[in-house]
């Protein structure tokens, strides 16, 4: 191995020959120091530039889910001895549906939030037929969807508590992946899931389903529509209009309506036609949320969510909320409890 000398000269290193077998030495303003050689590869060294790859192997313990594009499984993970989701595709899935499945799964690992799901792994199977899977942390609960719906069929609504701590924590979540540059795109109860922490059991709320999610810094033109015609912003739904992260703003402002009131804003257009729903959505206005609130609503609770959805789903989103932290702080000054009498949130 050729040995160098390193030199000091005005801040700038230059290398030079030291005498072979001679000790390397580095040049300072105290004099001559010795300079330690790097020691040999070590056998269990990895080497930069090495690929290191792994068989991972999970215990499938039953199907609990199954849609279009994939079926969802409680699978176990012998080796961190913990249980996990696991989403596998169908085979022959189209590629627009394998991109959806492949940005699902990055973003869910690339995200490192409380109230994100995490992603663990992704791979693909030996069998082609079968060709990818990713693992996810398993969540035991519902979303808030099913919630909402079993509430409405007992004739029930949700407490105004427990809906404030659920948007606290997705709010918060779409506030991250806001900071990161990237716009969910999909936000809707079903994709807010309820469940507990497995170690400390206190409920928690999880944003789920990052499919369409686009990255600000890469995004190119929404010539393609996408997302939930029922949750989608007024911009979203013309071709060729440049997104950002208030999209998700509206959106989060029809899925409180939603929770909060048992009822779609536009809920009288289920069977209608797609591009009534667009027009809905660009130039309709929702009835006032505290119009479907028991009686025994506090008037400033009432006014002041009628002002947030207002404000949340404003047509021009340069009136909306211009973040969700901002949304978030508003339900906090409304939704607290000496805002509230008692009993208010139970139909």
């Amino acid at each position: 191995m050729q040995d160098f000398e390193i030199h000091v000269e005005d801040s700038l290193l230059s290398l030079t020959d030291a005498p072979r077998g001679g000790a390397l030495q580095r040049k300072t303003a105290f004099g001559e120091m010795p300079v330690r050689k790097p020691r040999a590869p070590r056998p269990d060294d990895l080497g930069i530039g090495n690929l290191v790859a792994h068989n991972k192997r999970y215990e499938i313990i039953r199907c609990i889910g199954e849609g279009g594009m994939g079926r969802v499984y409680l699978a176990f993970d012998p080796v961190l001895r913990r249980d996990v989701a696991l989403k596998v595709m169908k085979p022959e899935v189209p590629e627009t549906e394998r991109r959806r499945f492949r940005r699902e799964a990055i973003y869910g690992a690339r995200f490192c939030h409380p109230s994100i799901a995490r992603v663990y792994d992704m791979g693909a199977m030996g069998d082609p037929r079968v060709p990818e899977w990713f693992s996810m942390e398993y969540l035991e609960g519902s979303d808030l969807e099913r919630v909402v719906d079993r509430a409405r069929a007992r004739g029930r609504r949700l407490p105004l508590l427990s809906i404030l701590d659920t948007f606290r924590q997705i709010l918060a979540a779409l506030q991250y992946c806001h900071d990161c540059r990237v716009v969910h795109r999909d936000i809707k109860p079903a994709n807010m899931f309820v469940t507990r922490d497995p170690n400390t059991r206190f409920m928690t709320s999880k944003l789920l389903d990052f499919g369409i999610a686009i990255d600000l810094d890469v995004q190119e033109v929404n010539d393609r529509l996408c997302g939930d015609p029922f949750y989608m912003s007024p911009e979203q739904t013309l071709p060729g209009v440049t997104l950002d992260h208030r999209a998700d703003i509206y959106a989060a402002g029809i899925s409180l309506y939603e929770v909060v009131t048992g009822l779609h804003p536009f809920g009288s257009l289920r069977d209608a036609p797609l591009g009534d729903i667009f027009h809905a959505q660009r130039e309709c206005v929702a009835p006032p949320m505290s119009q479907f609130m028991p009686k025994s609503t506090s008037s400033r609770v009432a006014h002041g969510l009628d002002m947030i959805f207002e404000r949340a789903c404003a047509k021009d989103r340069d009136e909306r909320f211009q973040s969700a932290r901002d949304m978030l702080e508003a339900m906090m000054v409304v939704l607290t409890p000496g805002s509230m009498s008692a009993g208010v949130g139970l139909g």
